[in-house]
């Protein structure tokens, strides 16, 4: 269990290096994307990406069933079985792919043409930067097998430095559009597209040296396909209702402001992935560990990486929201040239969702893992569906856009009792024990270190040296409150020992 641990921690710090590395670079390009495109550009590309990728809901939910069954596979030390499901599952992508196709040059594009509100002298830019995310997807679709396979090996350390990669080249083509002679709209979207097939590329050439089932062969047997069909097809539920909240929500928010509010909902959430990718990442982490764990039988290593897992997630992401929510305007001024409205509130609300959101990335491992969906899917996606019409009913009564993430907010937070509450019925979770160690340790840290936020706030000044200040001290108080309240005496005492051997060993 102890070298599980440490592998765990081992990839958090790969994976914590490749996010903190693509959070300064996401942050620098947005500055300079939003510069040089303009808040209509960026919008118009946010938009009209965002549409094309409303068909990632099949990224997602093939790259979850590829990895539970390569992680099942592998738990069992089955090659075999992990080279079937290698075969099946490439052959599956390439079908959906054409299907995505047919589908986006079709009713999407019809869409683009007849829906969005985009100015008559940039529908031809957005058409073409529609086309080049749709063929991105297609790319990205297809190569779900070699990043499943990576993580399903728990290789993160390749996984970071193509992050990386990722992100200088993103670096560059921040560079390319600012002294592109063409429209800086379409190259924008023309070297994203190069840059994911690259990608794409690197990782179909690594795992096909590297791991023995990726082998490109086209496979269809039945029985397997039924199985991978189940997951699918519910997984799939489940990220198309994701989709229409996410992007149907931009959506919403462009047929009733604009292109303008799109932009600043843009924004908001490129600060909030930088920071979500703190507690995304270890999660990406435990995931491989927490399927194995269920495939070998092993419940109560499961349960314990079920409730840490949902601690230490919360902990990190609140470590850096925190200072976020109170110093957000000051930030967007020093990091922007121009503050599209709302951008600041909007952040502040995207950051309490994702919180929330947080909590139910290791229910949604045990429910892949187990694999029985249909209740999960079924009833947990119903109540999440909710966001769309609630959100679409107050913006026609002339709420204000702010009013959208509030509903996702309080959506989420329901969506996520009941999930909880469907997924006892196949392992052994005790309520009993996730508030004595989830929600207990998380309320105590959140309303202690909240209210020495709001003191801390008031009493320094609303000056550039004050906000460092207020952030670098809110930072390490709340780190303090996590240790001290957050944690167990065990932990408390594992993690010194950890300190202690680093310091030796230095």
């Amino acid at each position: 269990m102890d070298s599980k641990s440490k592998r765990i921690a081992k990839n958090t710090l790969f994976l914590y290096m490749r996010m903190l590395f693509l959070m300064v670079v996401t942050l620098f390009t947005s500055r300079v994307l939003l510069d040089k495109l303009g808040i209509e550009d960026f919008g118009i590309y946010n938009v009209v990406g965002g549409l094309a990728m409303m068909f990632i809901f099949f990224r997602s939910s093939l790259s979850n069933a590829t990895q539970r069954f390569l992680n099942v596979e592998l738990g069992k030390g089955n090659a075999d079985g992990a080279a079937r499901v290698f075969a099946q599952h490439f052959t599956l992508y390439l079908a959906i792919s054409a299907a995505v196709v047919v589908v986006g040059e079709t009713v999407g594009l019809w869409f683009v043409y007849n829906k969005l509100v985009i100015p008559a002298d940039r529908l031809v830019a957005a058409v073409w930067v529609y086309q080049f995310t749709l063929f991105s997807l297609c790319s990205t679709l297809v190569g779900i097998v070699y990043d499943s396979t990576i993580i399903a090996h728990e290789d993160m350390n390749v996984y970071s430095y193509v992050g990386i990669f990722e992100g200088l080249a993103k670096l560059g083509i921040a560079y390319a559009i600012s002294i592109s002679p063409f429209d800086r709209l379409v190259v924008y979207g023309l070297l994203l597209m190069l840059l994911a097939l690259s990608i794409q590329c690197f990782y179909a050439f690594y795992c096909s040296r590297r791991y023995a089932e990726c082998r490109i062969k086209i496979l269809w047997d039945r029985q397997l396909l039924k199985d991978t069909s189940s997951i699918v097809g519910w997984n799939t539920v489940g990220t198309a209702v994701y989709a229409v909240n996410d992007s149907g929500v931009n959506i919403l928010l462009n047929l009733f402001f604009g292109p303008a509010v799109n932009a600043a909902r843009a924004v908001s959430f490129q600060v909030s992935n930088a920071v979500n990718g703190f507690a995304s990442n270890f999660f990406v982490s435990v995931r491989p560990q927490i399927v194995k764990s269920y495939a070998a039988g092993d419940d109560e290593y499961l349960m314990k990486l079920f409730y840490n897992s949902s601690k230490f997630s919360f902990f990190l992401l609140w470590i850096f929201c925190l200072p976020l929510c109170f110093a957000i305007d000051p930030i967007l001024h020093l990091w922007l040239k121009q503050v599209p409205e709302y951008t600041g509130i909007f952040t502040v609300w995207i950051l309490a969702y994702s919180l929330v959101n947080v909590l139910n990335n290791p229910v949604w491992a045990i429910a892949l893992a187990v694999g029985k969906l249909k209740r999960y899917i079924g009833i947990g996606s119903g109540v999440f569906l909710l966001v769309f019409p609630l959100a679409y009913a107050a913006l026609k009564f002339g709420a204000s856009p702010v009013a959208v993430f509030a509903i996702m907010v309080a959506v989420r937070l329901c969506y996520l009792v009941v999930v909880l509450h469907i997924i006892k019925a196949y392992v052994n979770l005790s309520f009993r024990r996730y508030f004595a160690d989830v929600v207990k340790p998380v309320a105590l840290v959140v309303a202690v270190s909240l209210a020495v936020s709001c003191a801390l706030h008031a009493a320094l000044p609303a000056s550039l040296p004050g906000t460092l200040a207020f952030i670098i001290l809110t930072v390490v108080m709340t780190s303090l409150c996590v240790y001290t309240l957050g944690l167990r005496a065990t932990q408390r005492a594992y993690l010194l020992n950890i300190i202690k051997k680093k310091i030796n060993h230095g």
